[in-house]
């Protein structure tokens, strides 16, 4: 599982750090911020269409090649910001990471649900996710410092030689991959039949307006923080602190959980970040935007693991990985359709109303859990 982990956290971090990359390099040649929520929604837009497909080819044959897929693709994406600093290779970028991350994100997720005995399962989840709130603190460190301190082509370049690790894993040793899910029945497999599962369809919802809370603060955060005049690196520790807060509410989930139930505590949570996101744009300290990030990310750093333990266990006997596809479909259709409107918003009134959309997201989010 330490592996797996390692693993996650290799492809995680080059998919967060590429984000803060791109934003601001997109910013320092000249990108308004509605072009900017162009580029945010294509990290979306092939995930949208491979993510069902994904999942099917998780399902039939194995996690190995898609997780290869992905960690090649995501070499790619890197290498092309290193050898182009333009708008158009900007695109290219956000299109090739989105495919490489929806391959290798269901294929992970599924593989830590499949590894170990079923009453692992949450504390499978509940380290991949951990190993997620890292590579969020390292993604954005790497990024800032790279930028400040060597420039964005560099920063592409140490985030490509990172993308080697897991392509070397997969290619020598393949064994850790080889774990027999259930297979599914004989029966023709509709996607859509799967949300006729009320229970299993309020959680795919609210994954999808989950993610699109944080993908939102990924962007928009050093949007904010450039034009308040903070440098690279301050962003990225800003962004640091969010992962640092992440990894403590997921470290501590387990605890949260055994006096609270799991609706209970969305409804906590979600509402504890909705406050803290409207006030954020007012906010003009570094340390201050510090602590609300941190009360940021405790509160939408559950989000994640419960909504993948619970999909997971209320998938159909060999569909984990459709369903996981399904789920993540639904997070992409949030991460298009959330910074499309929230960069014209930011154009014609500036980043106060995006931030306030990410609030009234979670307070919808909280009343669902509720519900």
């Amino acid at each position: 599982m330490y592996l797996i982990v390692l693993l996650s956290i290799s492809i995680h971090s080059c998919y967060i750090g590429s984000k803060v990359v791109v934003s601001l390099l997109a910013l320092e040649l000249g990108a308004s911020q509605f072009l900017i929520g162009n580029i945010a929604a294509l990290y979306a837009l092939l995930p949208l269409l491979f993510g069902v497909y994904s999942g099917r080819l998780v399902d039939t044959i194995g996690m190995r090649v898609p997780m290869l897929i992905g960690a090649v693709f995501t070499m790619l994406a890197m290498l092309c910001g290193y050898m182009w600093q333009q708008l158009t290779a900007l695109f290219a970028i956000a299109a090739l990471m989105g495919a490489a991350f929806v391959f290798y994100n269901v294929s992970i997720q599924n593989l830590a649900g499949s590894y170990g005995r079923p009453e692992d399962r949450a504390h499978n989840f509940s380290m991949l996710t951990i190993g997620y709130s890292l590579s969020s603190f390292v993604g954005p460190m790497i990024a800032g410092f790279s930028i400040d301190y060597a420039g964005h082509a560099r920063a592409f370049l140490i985030f490509a030689v990172l993308a080697l690790f897991p392509i070397l894993v997969l290619t020598f040793y393949p064994r850790f991959t080889r774990i027999e899910p259930p297979k599914p029945g004989r029966q023709e497999r509709r996607t859509l039949d799967l949300l006729r599962d009320p229970e299993l369809r309020r959680v795919v919802i609210m994954s999808g307006m989950m993610v699109a809370s944080y993908e939102l603060y990924g962007f928009y955060m050093p949007v904010f923080g450039h034009s308040i005049g903070l440098s690279a690196s301050t962003i990225g520790i800003i962004l640091a602190t969010y992962a640092t807060a992440t990894f403590l509410s997921r470290f501590f989930l387990p605890l949260v959980l055994r006096r609270m139930r799991p609706g209970q505590v969305l409804f906590s949570f979600m509402l504890l970040a909705a406050g803290a996101f409207l006030l954020l744009p007012f906010l003009r300290s570094v340390g201050l935007l510090m602590m609300v990030s941190f009360i940021i990310g405790l509160g939408t750093g559950v989000g994640q693991p419960l909504s993948m333990t619970l999909s997971y266990e209320r998938s159909p006997a060999g569909r984990t990985g459709e369903v996981t596809g399904l789920r993540l479909t639904f997070n992409n259709i949030s991460r298009i359709v959330i910074p499309l409107t929230a960069g014209a918003l930011g154009t014609a009134f500036g980043v106060t109303p995006v931030f306030w959309i990410n609030a009234v997201n979670l307070v919808a989010i909280s009343w669902l859990a509720r519900r």
